[in-house]
């Protein structure tokens, strides 16, 4: 009888890389880095207590992921949140999380339609509260719950990335209370289809609710251009 194969440990500057990936992409997602901050991996190294080499790999990471951009001259930052960012990352999210539910309505446990409707008994609370911080959290839950009977493993990665790009923005803007209130409408919808097993319903309702959601959010970016140039 053969012996079991040992598991190879994790090479220590993958676990450090890891570690900086995910601190600088939060610090990112959460808005303690704005647009536009410059990422100097020294500094970065220093404040993580690690050497360069995982930070820089890390920021190669981020810049795959869209968060962050090299500039002449200036090197890496956080990207900017701007209108053609907004209307490409909502029209692929579209497409890929209108698939997604398509394919994953009928096909979740009773105790996890028990758990998105408890969710949005939450989203409820929240909205009359008119609490932002956990209405982005449990918009985000609500929406990757529905996606998680769709197994497809490359299009989760690309979903994160979306999801967190959304995420991020909507810190810098919240829905307006007449979205809000807009919103737990067409959540309830998406989740009755979805309950139903109706999966072309399902998308054609979650697409709509993310045109929605791109509309409101290129005209918040709107005002607060005209509002700048005044």
């Amino acid at each position: 009888m053969s012996s079991p194969r040992s598991v190879e440990p994790i090479p220590q500057t993958q676990l450090l890389q890891s570690v900086a990936l995910e601190h600088i992409r939060d610090a990112i997602l959460e808005g303690r880095l704005a647009p536009g901050t410059p990422l100097r991996i020294g500094a970065l190294a220093q404040e993580l207590g690690v050497s360069p080499i995982p930070v820089r790999e890390a920021l190669q990471v981020l810049a795959t992921e869209g968060l962050a951009v090299h500039l002449p001259r200036r090197g890496m930052v956080v990207s900017s949140l701007t209108a053609e960012d907004i209307n490409d990352t909502y029209e692929v999210r579209e497409a890929l999380e209108g698939f997604a539910v398509r394919c994953a309505a009928g096909r979740m446990s009773p105790e996890g339609l028990a758990e998105l409707q408890a969710m949005l008994g939450q989203m409820e609370e929240a909205t009359e509260r008119v609490d932002h911080e956990a209405l982005l959290r449990l918009d985000r839950a609500f929406h990757t719950r529905l996606c998680e009977a769709y197994p497809n493993r490359r299009a989760w990665t690309f979903l994160r990335q979306l999801w967190d790009y959304t995420y991020r923005i909507r810190r810098f803007y919240p829905r307006s209370e007449g979205r809000l209130r807009v919103t737990m409408v067409e959540h309830r919808a998406i989740l009755a289809a979805f309950e139903a097993g109706d999966g072309e319903g399902c998308e054609r309702l979650i697409r709509a609710h993310l045109d929605g959601a791109r509309q409101d959010l290129l005209e918040r970016l709107g005002d607060e251009g005209e509002a700048e140039a005044t």
